[in-house]
């Protein structure tokens, strides 16, 4: 009896024990349970924002277009359920910048259809500004009879070009706009659409009675104008004095850049993990479609490159290859491109760029043009403390242009989505449009040659141009004011400013 009374104890001891572990068990697989729900709500909470913006990019995808009718810039009555709907979804997140450009048929002047394209898309900017909507969230610009989205044959194909348009770019953008104004000595600012951008220039002020500009110029084909003479600018000096605008014009002197002038190019090169469509750190990989046409690019351009031109070549993934210094040698610059130093990773695009514009081996000379050609397939994601800000500061003091080259067709499984594509041209824009450079998106990784060919033949072709003011009509020290320039670029104008304090 004591037996069985010792063996019943042991049994619900036992019995309790595992009941006890039971219910342990039960609690931890509760616990984990509320931790991953409530990680999950947060996740959520985060990118709610990134959502709805995804969302809104969706639906502008499919319907983002404004009609008009002819000659006329008012809105039609069924543009203003649309444009409700856009200022809705833009209240849930307005840390983006919308892009509105108006367009025409080709009936009528080019003067008249700027003019016009530019009240029409204007006309969508105001509307959206009465729904509440800040108007610095708001960046019109107009095309004329440029870009038709179909030939101009018949009457109806031209009401189809009769429109505005919307595109979005992300915070970048706008803060790469607002940046302009931070820093001294940055470029003129010209309003441009992810598609197309006809006028960029570093800007830097000499003293009171002189401002200085290398001016980039490209028409509507994306092709250099090298065919501007003075006469073909206006310069006029704006401020404002107890409530009174005044102003002075500006006389300008224009030389042309020529493959006379030395010029020294960076190259930098994206050998992250995506340009093989794979983020796994795999060194073994074989190079794809696009890394192959991004080396027959380098190497073109290497072959095109004059007497008096340099370059040098910058690697990253998510390191960035130290680089030899600028050299004339092409073979010296074929046994850098062909070196087998694949860093893959990530994507340290910002310090590539930012270790190119830090070599000063011509920062005091004032006879060579320094550019940064800046290329690759994603979008930052590695480069630590660099900024765009660092980027333009270093643009700045150094006197460099950046022209950027996005690739964004991917290859392998990875897929980007809308909003990603977005910001990856919106960073890339910003970057060009800041540092004086343009923005070069290749649809495919055969658009790469000819892109790079466009690139050294725009830098070629710009010019440098002086304006001097009349100093007896300078106002004080101190004062804010706005340099303009009016560029007539093949019968079409194109507008340049820049805010500056007076020496």
């Amino acid at each position: 009896m004591k037996n069985f009374q010792e063996q019943n104890n042991k049994r619900s001891n036992a019995q309790s024990s595992s009941l006890n572990r039971r219910g342990y068990g039960y609690l931890y697989i509760l616990f984990i349970a509320v931790l991953i729900i409530s990680l999950l709500t947060l996740i959520s909470t985060a990118y709610a924002g990134e959502s709805s913006f995804g969302a809104l990019v969706d639906s502008l995808n499919s319907v983002n277009i404004v009609y008009f009718d002819y000659g006329k810039s008012e809105l039609k009555p069924e543009a203003y359920r649309l444009l409700d709907d856009l200022s809705l979804e833009m209240k849930s997140d307005l840390a983006h910048t919308l892009y509105i450009t108006g367009y025409t048929d080709d009936q009528g002047s080019e003067n008249f259809n700027d003019d016009l394209s530019l009240k029409r898309a204007n006309s969508v900017k105001q509307y959206l500004i009465s729904t509440g909507i800040p108007a610095e969230n708001l960046v019109v610009s107009g095309r004329g009879e440029n870009e038709p989205a179909i030939d101009n044959s018949t009457e109806e194909n031209r009401a189809k070009n009769r429109r505005v348009v919307f595109s979005f770019s992300n915070s970048a953008v706008k803060n790469g706009k607002n940046a302009i104004d931070k820093f001294p000595g940055l470029r003129f600012y010209a309003e441009a659409t992810l598609k197309n951008q006809y006028a960029n220039s570093i800007f830097r002020v000499n003293s009171r009675e002189e401002i200085t500009a290398d001016l980039s110029l490209r028409d509507s084909a994306g092709q250099p104008v090298d065919s501007l003479k003075a006469e073909d600018i206006a310069a006029m000096l704006r401020w404002e004095t107890s409530g009174v605008v005044d102003s002075t014009e500006g006389q300008p002197r224009l030389i042309p850049i020529n493959d006379k002038k030395k010029v020294a190019f960076t190259l930098t090169m994206d050998y992250s993990g995506s340009m093989y469509g794979d983020d796994t750190g795999n060194r073994k990989l074989n190079p794809t479609e696009k890394v192959l046409a991004m080396e027959g690019s380098v190497k073109l351009f290497i072959d095109l490159l004059g007497n008096n031109m340099f370059g040098k070549i910058i690697k990253f993934g998510s390191q960035v290859l130290a680089s030899l210094r600028f050299t004339k040698s092409k073979s010296v610059l074929y046994g850098e491109l062909q070196k087998n130093s694949m860093p893959l990773g990530g994507t340290a695009l910002y310090r590539s760029i930012y270790n190119g514009l830090m070599d000063t081996t011509y920062q005091s000379n004032p006879t060579v043009v320094k550019t940064v050609i800046a290329f690759t397939d994603g979008m930052e994601n590695s480069s630590g403390n660099i900024t765009l800000d660092s980027i333009y500061r270093r643009s700045s003091l150094s006197n460099t242009k950046v022209f950027t080259v996005g690739l964004f067709s991917d290859v392998g499984s990875y897929r980007p989505t809308l909003p990603e594509l977005s910001r990856r041209k919106a960073d890339m824009l910003s970057i060009a449009q800041n540092t004086g450079g343009f923005f070069y998106q290749a649809n495919s990784p055969e658009d790469l040659k000819q892109i790079y060919a466009n690139i050294l033949d725009q830098v070629l072709k710009s010019y440098f141009v002086s304006i001097v003011w009349n100093s007896s009509k300078l106002p004080p020290k101190g004062t804010l004011v706005k340099a303009e320039l009016k560029i007539n670029v093949k019968g079409t104008t194109r507008v340049l400013y820049k805010n500056y304090i007076m020496e």
